[in-house]
């Protein structure tokens, strides 16, 4: 499972927004860089404008772990 976890910059760290709104599940069939992609292009539509994000991977929402490092939206 591959999604994109939307959040805020708070003293140069990665803060996690709450809610249904902060994650989208992304196609895990394609490249990383069309992830971040996608992850641009959803930010804001229908859902807040998030300052950050980042890619998560892994079995499920509860044991998954970031593949890359925050990236301002």
């Amino acid at each position: 499972m591959r999604y994109v976890e939307y959040g805020y910059v708070k003293d140069d760290k990665f803060q996690e927004a709450c809610g249904d709104r902060s994650i989208v599940i992304l196609d895990e069939r394609n490249s990383i860089g069309t992830s971040i992609q996608d992850a641009l292009n959803f930010n804001g539509k229908h859902r807040p404008v998030y300052d950050a994000f980042r890619i998560c991977e892994g079995e499920s929402l509860c044991r998954s772990t970031p593949v890359t490092q925050s990236i301002q939206a």
